[in-house]
């Protein structure tokens, strides 16, 4: 699919994080239902309108193969030997070093393509990364943007052991934008089953 408003000529995809080990919540989160909807397609449909093309990110669990959405998706295996999210976002800029990446989680319900052109729409030249942050300062991890460039700070980041792409703040290149009033709740994540059920008591 065409992506909206291109940035520039470079290709941007867009990435769904898979593979977590979810031990909070018990339960692969991609595969959590809201509305009618799992997780998974709503991350997949937030990102669709904004990059050439959504990747998989990591191992799917099982129950989730059989999904429609997934039936065309391409899959990348996470990085060896790097743990958490960095796994996947490593993974990501190595299968496709020339373009860049938007990264998603698979557990935030209110997932929305409006987040994805805002953080596009943060990028300058200069710019390696885009994590967004909330009104009290906190940064958000995921989604958020990966230029080609930023691959060598997350080689290091893996060889230094380190996991959370949030330990890019303060690095050059990294920008941390305040998260605009009117889509925070696209950062929103679902993480425990206490979480989870909140959701689903919802009106």
């Amino acid at each position: 699919m065409a992506r909206e408003d291109p940035v520039s000529s470079e290709r941007v995809l867009g990435g769904v994080l898979v593979g977590g080990a979810s031990r909070r919540m018990g339960a692969p989160k991609a595969a959590l239902s809201w509305r009618g909807r799992t997780l998974l397609e709503v991350a997949v449909a937030a990102l669709e309108p904004s990059v050439d093309e959504v990747v998989l990110l990591g191992e799917l669990p099982e129950e989730l193969n059989g999904l429609p959405v997934v039936a065309g998706l391409r899959r990348v295996a996470d990085a060896v030997g790097v743990g958490g999210p960095l796994a996947g976002i490593l993974a990501a800029l190595r299968a496709e070093p020339r373009a860049a990446w938007i990264i998603a989680a698979c557990d935030q319900p209110r997932a929305e393509p409006v987040a994805a052109r805002w953080l596009l729409s943060q990028r300058e030249d200069d710019t390696l990364v885009v994590l967004p942050r909330s009104a009290d300062g906190r940064v958000e991890p995921m989604p958020a943007l990966f230029d080609p460039r930023a691959r060598a700070l997350l080689e290091a980041m893996a060889e230094r052991g380190e996991r959370a792409p949030r330990m890019l703040a303060g690095r050059p290149g990294v920008v941390t934008p305040e998260i605009p009033r009117a889509i925070r709740r696209a950062w929103l994540s679902v993480n425990t089953p206490e979480d989870y059920e909140r959701l689903c008591a919802e009106p």
